[in-house]
């Protein structure tokens, strides 16, 4: 199992970093079903992608990233690329602002995940990391992008070879209360229905403020494609996406 301890080090470094910046920080968008996870956590996150073999050759991209894990990962690690890509203008700009003070080559685009990703620009990534939205609907789109931006381009038979599908690696954030294991249940069977194996699962990696809900904390999964994925049905899914917008339908 992966264990990653963060060193005293690393959190003042990390902490300068945020005292220097923080006030231009935006709040939560509770709509967006943002909430910010504790900076040990950031921390510990930046520490597994960078534990990765090579990491240094491959691309990283982030499906949202209000927890600023591209930066704690861009402060300590160089990858070949590192992408962002979040619905919320204000995280952008926050990301841009300490990008550009820092020197941190990190790609930024808005764009709303409930729609796939452009092919041209967003193709052939390695790694791919995520906190996504607490609903099925929400955890199986952002699968479904992360494959997207993974797996779909070039040639179809390629794509189903075990040594090419084994470079891809997918971390996702998600959290269940021990009371309420079938929201986890309903997780898995999303995961395995994709095609997706969980190559391995930390219970509790994440702690956050203020997410009462899953107990303020959530499980790091680490998921690989298999030759099971069906890449020709890759599409969007027409649901809820956001908790904090159960009661009101999402806009086409």
């Amino acid at each position: 199992m992966l264990r990653f301890e963060v060193k005293n080090e690393q959190i003042e470094r990390f902490s300068v970093l945020l005292s220097q910046h923080g006030k231009k920080r935006p709040k939560p968008n509770r709509n967006f079903d943002q909430f910010w996870a504790i900076e040990e956590t950031v921390l510990r996150r930046a520490l597994v992608l960078g534990g990765i073999k090579d990491i240094s050759q491959k691309s990283v991209l982030f499906l949202g990233d209000s927890d600023l894990t591209s930066i704690a990962f861009s402060l300590f690690y160089n990858a070949k690329r590192v992408s962002v890509v979040d619905i919320d203008h204000r995280v952008l700009g926050f990301l841009k602002d300490i990008s550009k003070n820092e020197g941190f080559p990190i790609e930024l685009y808005e764009h709303d995940l409930r729609n796939p990703l452009d092919k041209a620009r967003f193709n052939n990534y390695d790694v791919v990391f995520f906190d996504p939205p607490y609903t099925p609907q929400g955890v199986n789109t952002w699968l479904i992008r992360a494959m997207e931006a993974t797996l779909e381009t070039g040639d179809n038979k390629k794509r189903k070879k075990p040594e090419f599908l084994s470079i891809k690696q997918y971390f996702m954030c998600y959290g269940y209360t021990d009371r309420n294991t079938e929201r986890g249940l309903k997780i898995q069977k999303i995961i395995t229905s994709l095609g997706l194996i969980i190559q391995e699962k930390i219970r509790g990696f994440n702690e956050y403020h203020k997410a009462k809900s899953i107990g303020s904390k959530s499980d790091l999964y680490i998921l690989q494609p298999t030759p099971q994925v069906n890449i020709r049905s890759l599409d969007i899914a027409k649901s809820y996406f956001y908790t904090g917008q159960k009661e009101k339908r999402m806009p086409e």
